[in-house]
C-alpha cells in the first residue's frame, strides 16, 4: 500500500469511529414530538374533525394569522380542497355551515372562543385558556422549545466551506459557511442525524505546488512563511499563464509583473524564453501530480505537509466564528474510490472515451441545429470548442447530448473523479438519505451533471435527494457591483476584530460586568451581527458590503438586525432577572385577560417550530430569520405598552408570556449561530 493510500486508509477508520459515535448519540436522543406542540396540535384536531364530518377523503387545513381588531378574529381557516370543489359560492353555500358547526362545538370549546364567517373566510378566535397555556409549554419545554422529531429518519450530509488548500479564502467560503453551518443546525433541530463535511480541494492542481515549493525556494522572500509561500506559487502560476496564454509582450508587462519574472524567472530575455520556461514548469508540474496519485512518499510528505500550513491559516476564520465542522475530508480522500469508479464503468459501458468519431457525430448533431436555427452561432462555436477540448478524455454520456468529463486524456484526475468518488463513498461511509452541497452559484453546471452522471451510472440510489444550494455574491454598496475575494475577505479576520471593539465600546457603561463578561458579549455580538445579515437576504441574491471603510460596514451589519434580536431576548430576560422567581404556572392564574398584542405574539412563538421545519425542509434558513425579526419587533413594540412589573408586582400573565419570548429567541437565536450573552 503506497504513502497516500495508507493515509487515507487511517483517515478512513478515523470517520467510521466518529460516525459510529454519532449514530450511538442520535440513537439517544429523545425529541419532543412535532405534533404535540399547541398550533400543530390544533390543527390536526381541526384537521380530523372536518374530515370525519366531510366523509371523503383528508382535509388539510391552513392557518393564515390576522388582525383581531381588523378581521374579528385570530386566524383565517383556509380548506384549499373544499374551495377547488366548486368554488367560493359551493364553499359558502355547502360547507361553511357544517365547518362552523363542527368548529363550535364542545370539542373545540377549550381552543376556540369565537368564530365569525366573512364571505369565503371562517375567522376563529382562540380562547385565553389556549394562549396562556400556549406560553406554558414553552417555559415547560425549556431549551427544547422549537426541536422536534420531523426529519428523525434522515440522515443528512452538508457539504460546506470548501476552500482550496494554498489559496486564500474567498467570499464564496464565507456564505458557504455561515449556510452550510446554520442549515446543519437546522436539520439536528428537526431530529436528523447530520454530518457536517469541509470538502477542501487539496489535491487539483498540486502538482505546481509541490514543484513550485522546490523550484523556488531559494528565491522567496527570507521572510515569507510557509503558507505564503504556497500562496506565492499560485500568484506566480496565473500571472505567467495569463501572460502566455495571451502572448503579451515583456515590455507592455505592469512593475509588478517584471517584478515577479524578474525574481522567479531571472535568465529570460524574450517572450519565447518565458513560454519554453512555463512549459517545462508545467510539464515537470504534471509528473509530481503523478507521483502524488502515485503515493510516492517523498511527495505525499511535503503535500501533508502543504495542506497542514493551509487547514491552520484556515482555522483562524473558523476559531473567529466559533464554527466546528465534523469532517475536513480533502478529494485527496475520494481518489481512490473515484478512479476505481471510473474503471469499472469503462468497464461496464457506462463511461467511454470520448474518440473523435463521438466527437464528430456530436459536432455533426450541432451543425444540424444550427442550419435549423435552434441554436445561434456563439452557442454553436462553444459547445464546439468543447467539444473539441474533451477529445480524448473519459466521459458519462448523459441525455441530450451532455457529457460529464471524470478523467484527463492523459490519464490524469480532476475534481470530477473525486466529486464521483466522494458520492460513491459517502453513501457507503454514511447510508445518508440527502446530500446538500453548500457552493457558490458559479458551479450549477457541474453539479447538475455531476447529480445526472451519478444517478445514472447507479452509485446515487434513486431515493437519495441531491442537492445543490447555491448563493449569490457580495456586492459593494456603494457601486453594485461584485467585490473581489481580496476585498471580501482580506479583511474577515480583521473584520471582526474591529467589529468587536466597535460592540465592546457600545457596551462599557455596564460597571456591573467583568472585564471577561463584557468581552464575551461583544464577541457574540460582533459573530451575531455577521452571521444574521447574511442569514437574513435572500440566498439566491447579492448581500451587500459598504466596502469604503468598516465602521460603515459594521453599523450596516447591526441594523441588519442581529444585534436587534439580541437584545429584545436580553430585553425579556431582564424582566426575569429583575423578578427574580418563576412564573406562576397558567393553570394557577385565575383571573387575566389576553389582548389582541398578546394573541398575535402568542401565535407568533407558537409558529417557530414550523418555521424551523420549513427552514430545513426548503433549505432556507432566512424563511426562520424573518419571522424572528417580526416576533422581535412585535415583542418590543408589546414591552413598551404592557408593563410586566409595576411597584415591584408582577402580572402573572405577562410574566408567562415574558419567559415565553425569552426562551423562544434564545433557542432560534443560537440555532442561527447568534447567541445572547448571559449578563446583557
Amino acid at each position: 500500500m503506497n504513502k497516500l493510500a495508507k493515509i487515507n486508509a487511517v483517515r478512513r477508520r478515523e470517520v467510521e469511529a466518529f460516525r459510529d459515535e454519532q449514530i450511538a448519540i442520535h440513537k439517544k436522543k429523545s425529541l419532543p414530538n412535532f405534533g404535540d406542540y399547541p398550533l400543530v396540535k390544533l390543527r390536526k384536531r381541526i384537521a380530523d374533525a372536518l374530515s370525519k364530518r366531510w366523509g371523503q377523503g383528508h382535509l388539510e387545513p391552513q392557518f393564515e394569522l390576522i388582525e383581531r381588531e381588523k378581521f374579528g378574529g385570530d386566524v383565517a381557516l383556509k380548506l384549499e380542497q373544499l374551495l377547488k370543489n366548486g368554488g367560493p359560492k359551493r364553499f359558502i353555500k355547502e360547507y361553511q355551515p357544517w365547518i362552523v358547526e363542527v368548529l363550535k362545538g364542545e370539542e373545540f370549546s377549550d381552543s376556540i372562543a369565537q368564530v365569525q364567517t366573512k364571505g369565503m373566510y371562517i375567522n376563529l378566535t382562540l380562547s385565553d385558556h389556549w394562549f396562556l397555556k400556549s406560553a406554558q409549554t414553552i417555559f415547560d419545554m425549556g431549551s427544547s422549545f422549537g426541536l422536534s422529531d420531523i426529519q428523525a429518519n434522515r440522515t443528512i450530509i452538508v457539504d460546506y466551506s470548501s476552500p482550496n488548500v494554498a489559496k486564500v479564502l474567498h467570499a464564496g467560503h464565507i456564505r458557504s459557511t455561515i449556510i452550510g453551518h446554520v442549515l446543519s443546525n437546522l436539520h439536528e433541530a428537526c431530529g436528523a442525524l447530520v454530518y457536517r463535511i469541509n470538502h477542501i480541494n487539496d489535491f487539483g492542481g498540486f502538482g505546481f505546488n509541490l514543484e513550485g515549493y522546490r523550484r523556488f525556494k531559494d528565491q522567496f522572500p527570507s521572510t515569507m512563511g510557509n503558507n505564503d509561500r504556497l500562496l506565492e506559487i499560485y500568484r506566480i502560476r496565473r500571472t505567467t499563464e495569463r501572460i502566455v496564454a495571451e502572448d503579451l509582450s515583456l515590455n507592455t508587462l505592469s512593475e509588478e509583473e517584471q517584478a515577479l519574472l524578474g525574481r522567479y524567472f531571472p535568465n529570460i530575455q524574450d517572450e519565447q524564453g518565458l513560454k519554453t520556461a512555463f512549459a517545462e514548469f508545467v510539464a515537470a508540474s504534471d509528473r509530481r501530480f503523478a507521483a502524488l496519485e502515485a503515493g510516492v512518499e517523498e511527495e505525499v510528505d511535503l503535500w501533508a505537509a502543504m495542506v497542514k500550513w493551509s487547514l491552520e491559516d484556515f482555522d483562524r476564520f473558523y476559531n473567529a466564528l466559533g464554527i466546528h465542522i465534523d469532517f475536513v475530508l480533502g478529494e485527496s480522500f475520494y481518489f481512490y474510490a473515484g478512479d476505481a469508479l471510473i474503471d469499472e464503468c469503462l468497464a461496464s459501458g457506462q463511461a467511454v472515451v470520448y474518440t473523435q468519431t463521438l466527437a464528430a457525430q456530436d459536432i455533426q448533431e450541432l451543425d444540424l441545429l444550427l442550419a435549423l436555427e435552434k441554436m445561434t452561432q456563439s452557442e454553436h462555436d462553444s459547445r464546439v470548442e468543447l467539444i473539441r477540448k474533451d477529445i480524448g478524455a473519459v466521459v458519462v454520456p448523459l441525455e441530450d447530448g451532455e457529457r460529464y468529463v471524470v478523467r484527463r486524456a492523459d490519464g490524469r484526475s480532476i475534481y470530477a473523479t473525486r466529486d464521483i468518488g466522494a458520492i460513491a463513498l459517502r453513501c457507503e461511509l454514511f447510508s445518508p438519505t440527502n446530500i446538500t452541497y453548500v457552493v457558490g452559484q458559479e458551479q450549477k453546471v457541474h453539479f447538475s451533471r455531476l447529480f445526472k452522471a451519478a444517478y445514472k451510472i447507479g452509485i446515487a440510489p434513486p431515493d437519495l435527494r441531491l442537492k445543490h444550494l447555491y448563493f449569490g455574491f457580495y456586492i459593494d454598496a456603494q457601486t453594485g457591483k461584485k467585490l473581489s475575494s481580496r476585498d471580501t475577505v482580506s479583511g474577515v479576520n480583521q473584520l471582526l476584530t474591529e467589529s468587536f471593539k466597535y460592540f465592546r465600546s457600545r457596551l462599557s457603561d455596564r460597571a456591573n460586568q467583568t472585564e471577561a463578561e463584557l468581552n464575551h458579549a461583544a464577541r457574540q455580538l460582533a459573530v451575531g451581527s455577521l452571521v444574521f445579515n447574511d442569514l437574513k437576504q435572500d440566498m439566491k441574491g447579492s448581500v451587500d458590503i459598504d466596502s469604503t471603510t468598516l465602521e460603515n460596514t459594521i453599523t450596516g451589519f447591526e441594523k441588519s438586525g442581529g444585534a436587534y434580536m439580541v437584545y429584545s431576548a436580553c430585553r425579556a430576560r431582564s424582566i426575569m432577572r429583575k423578578y427574580g422567581k418563576e412564573p406562576i404556572p397558567a393553570d394557577q392564574i385565575e383571573q387575566f385577560e389576553i389582548n389582541e398584542q398578546e394573541a398575535m405574539l402568542l401565535l407568533k412563538l407558537q409558529q417557530i417550530p414550523e418555521k424551523i421545519a420549513a427552514s430545513a425542509d426548503q433549505a432556507n434558513p432566512s424563511l426562520l430569520i424573518r419571522h424572528l425579526l417580526e416576533t422581535a419587533m412585535l415583542y418590543n413594540s408589546y414591552y413598551t405598552r404592557a408593563p410586566v412589573i409595576t411597584d415591584g408586582v408582577a402580572n402573572p400573565a405577562r410574566l408567562l408570556i415574558t419567559v415565553a419570548v425569552q426562551q423562544s429567541l434564545i433557542n432560534s437565536l443560537k440555532l442561527c449561530h447568534v447567541d445572547c450573552p448571559p449578563t446583557i
